[in-house]
């Protein structure tokens, strides 16, 4: 073992135990630790973490990565926990997911529950996109001051109605959150906004210019009939003069009652031709106003328009969030490809070796 590698050893075992000593929360923890990895740059450093849900205390372990390869793991338990190696040992309880009325709901049964998720490549998404962000806010951290998170607060509970203590208590109550988890989760969710600015910083401008028209939006009337056969008739009806566009809807919306099989939606809509499926932007930005197009097939079934007017994309607030938005996404997908994954449960050989996105 060279001198230096002794020191890093020594120093982040020192580092460990001041952490536990002083209660470090692991956001806090995080801000400190570029300080460490700057005095051995040579020797890459990670933190990992677990907090004991009786009482909060949080465990900390550390990973030095050797330069000719091989991990020193590092680890310090006070006098009042467990080490490391008895952490490990499952009660029969761990496994247990939720309890409704005396019954169980174990992990592996809600896991298997949701294994369609392989069929919803989003939702796999969002859970591989949740490790990519923290590996980036790990390597640079982004700090909120008092005023942003108040903001982030408030702006949380506007979103969900959430306007007085007693209505934020009842919401933390069916979600089964405390008030610390939730102000952690809002942070959270702050930083992401953050890190998303300073991905696409200087860029918006030019992704607006080169892809503005997906960005125009076009006011329309749509009604949805169940087939091809009734969209057809009734279409040649509006065509033909026979009825108006507006009575065909009424119509429509009348005949359907009590037939909970396609739920109803607003008869005049606002749609961005980047929301809408390639089909039906296709129709509706190639029709004039005031023309009616259609039937276009859905998942819905066929549907009929009206075009009533168009605007022409302007970069102002909602469309630079909108590009912002894009822009990030295409970053996650850029690291999703790049990415080792391994799923922990499962076929583990079909999750590496088939999800790739």
């Amino acid at each position: 073992m060279t001198p230096s590698l002794q020191q890093s050893v020594l120093d982040t075992l020192e580092w460990l135990m001041s952490l536990s000593r002083d209660g470090i929360r692991p956001e806090e923890a995080l801000r400190r630790l570029p300080v460490l990895r700057q005095k051995y740059a040579e020797t890459p450093i990670e933190l990992l973490w677990e907090e004991d849900g009786f009482d909060g205390f949080v465990h900390y372990d550390a990973l030095l990565r050797l330069p000719r390869g091989g991990t020193v793991s590092l680890s310090f338990c006070p006098a009042r926990a467990l080490p490391w190696p008895l952490r490990g040992v499952h009660r029969w309880s761990d496994a247990d997911l939720v309890r409704v009325n005396g019954r169980v709901l174990k992990v592996d049964q809600a896991i298997a529950l949701l294994d369609f998720i392989w069929e919803e490549a989003p939702l796999v998404e969002r859970l591989l996109n949740v490790c990519l962000i923290g590996e980036a806010l790990e390597r640079e951290p982004i700090e909120l001051s008092d005023a942003e998170l108040q903001q982030a607060m408030d702006e949380f509970r506007v979103a969900r109605r959430l306007y007085t203590a007693a209505n934020t208590h009842s919401w933390m109550e069916r979600h089964g959150i405390t008030h610390r988890k939730l102000e952690q989760f809002v942070a959270n969710q702050a930083v992401v906004a953050r890190l998303r600015e300073r991905v696409t910083a200087g860029r918006v401008d030019e992704a607006f210019a080169a892809r503005n028209a997906e960005f125009d939006t076009a006011r329309i009337a749509r009604f949805d009939l169940p087939d091809e056969e009734s969209a057809r008739h009734v279409s040649n009806q509006v065509g033909s003069g026979e009825v108006g566009f507006y009575e065909a809807a009424e119509r429509r919306f009348l005949q359907n009652t009590g037939r909970p099989a396609m739920p109803p939606r607003p008869l005049l809509q606002v749609i961005q031709r980047r929301q809408a499926p390639p089909a039906l932007a296709a129709a509706i930005f190639a029709a004039a106003p005031n023309e009616v197009v259609g039937p276009i097939r859905t998942v819905e079934g066929y549907a009929l328009i009206r075009v009533l007017s168009f605007t022409s994309a302007c970069l102002d607030a909602p469309a630079r969030v909108a590009i912002e938005e894009m822009l990030f996404a295409e970053w996650l997908t850029e690291r999703r490809q790049a990415a080792t994954i391994e799923w922990c449960w499962g076929n583990t050989r079909q999750t590496v070796s088939e999800f790739r996105s």
